[in-house]
């Protein structure tokens, strides 16, 4: 999370730098804007890594107790 925290606010310092027609930002605006942007992703991320796991755990459990009841 960190790497994505930091490769976002690089990413987001060199576009804002590139800009010259839209005037420097301050520290405390730029790392508003670098927060928002990395939290937004953060929970996109959270977000598919629950619906992946919840996808994964239920075909596991059902590969799981069908080999119980075949066992019986």
């Amino acid at each position: 999370m960190k790497k994505l925290i930091y490769g976002s606010s690089l990413i987001l310092t060199l576009a804002l730098a590139s800009c010259k027609g839209g005037g420097a930002l301050s520290p405390s605006e730029l790392q508003a804007r670098v927060d928002s942007l990395a939290s937004t992703k953060i929970e996109a991320l959270n977000a598919q890594a629950t619906a992946d796991c919840e996808a994964r755990m239920a075909t596991e459990v059902k590969a799981i107790s069908d080999s119980l009841i075949k066992s019986k």
